[in-house]
């Protein structure tokens, strides 16, 4: 039998709890917050209109008001957030869209007054691999000097068929690059989100992602199930009967396969994704639940005695 780690408190994999817990020395809270407007591929610069998953509000969470100033979006959910749990400390997630698709004067603007509110400890920045030009390296090494900082790069996937199939409008190849050049320039690890459930994923696939993700300067993973949604392109597609979202049990089997290769060292921010408006999911059904997926994964995990990165 594995010994789970003491400091993982009591899972099976490192929890991103743990390692902002190593961080801060106590627990922290994102505060989600959408202000970017829009991506390249919706302003058509990479040749497709949007990604084949993307519903109009750019992966926004339900509750967030664009409307709002990003100082009321702040409070609101801060405020809620520490009402519930407590919380004394927090991250603001810049999380919808691409957070770095701006003008660098702007991001300076926006991002100070972020770190100016009441029990701000640090920033997540959400953007895509492809929308990080060297202009906005000094900004982020500053960044980095003054405070946390985190960039979540949405990869989905380092396989250049699938992100075709995706429309992400850039290559594997981009991701692996960009990753390595906010290391070099700023010192920064970057986070990495990736889909499973893609069109002829294979274990092999999920093997070497999780042996490619150790070689890189990547201190975090978020996993998002594929999921179809109204509006979209692969809701067209799954219409059509040219696409399948893979069951709970199949998805579990993919996450815990991977899980079994990716280092310990690197943390898990998400094991599945929920979709944000259920009213808008069309498939799969179990992507409107948030606790009993994650819980049948563990349970998995505890079943055949997987540890995260105990090959």
């Amino acid at each position: 039998m594995i010994n789970i780690k003491q400091n993982w408190n009591n899972h099976r994999f490192y929890p991103i709890s743990q390692y902002y817990q190593k961080i801060f020395k106590e627990k922290v809270y994102k505060v989600s917050v959408s202000v970017a407007e829009t991506c390249p591929n919706r302003q058509n610069l990479k040749m497709d209109t949007t990604c084949i998953f993307c519903d109009e509000w750019g992966s926004a969470a339900y509750h967030l008001d664009r409307d709002k100033s990003l100082i009321d979006q702040i409070k609101t959910n801060r405020d809620k957030i520490r009402k519930r749990y407590r919380a004394k400390k927090f991250l603001v997630y810049f999380q919808s869209y691409t957070n770095t698709f701006d003008r660098v004067t702007n991001l300076e603007k926006r991002f100070k007054i972020a770190l100016e509110q009441e029990d701000i400890v640090g920033l997540v920045l959400g953007t895509r691999p492809d929308c990080l030009p060297k202009r906005l390296m000094p900004m982020l090494r500053e960044l980095k000097e003054k405070t946390f900082i985190q960039i979540e790069l949405g990869v989905q996937s380092f396989d250049d068929k699938q992100m075709h199939f995706l429309k992400r409008g850039h290559s594997a190849e981009c991701s692996v690059d960009a990753i390595k050049k906010v290391y070099a320039e700023t010192g920064l690890k970057s986070g990495v989100h990736l889909m499973f459930g893609l069109p002829d994923e294979s274990d092999e696939q999920l093997i070497e992602t999780a042996i490619l993700i150790n070689s890189l300067p990547v201190d975090t993973v978020k996993l998002h199930n594929l999921h179809v949604l109204v509006n979209t392109p692969l809701a067209d597609l799954y219409h059509q009967n040219k696409f399948a979202p893979v069951s709970l049990e199949e998805y579990a089997r993919r996450v815990v396969l991977f899980l079994r290769h990716l280092s310990p060292d690197v943390a898990v921010n998400r094991l599945t994704a929920v979709a944000n408006r259920w009213d808008e999911l069309v498939a799969p059904a179990w992507a409107k639940e948030k606790m009993r997926p994650v819980q049948y994964i563990e349970d998995q995990m505890a079943l055949q005695d997987v540890l995260q990165g105990a090959t």
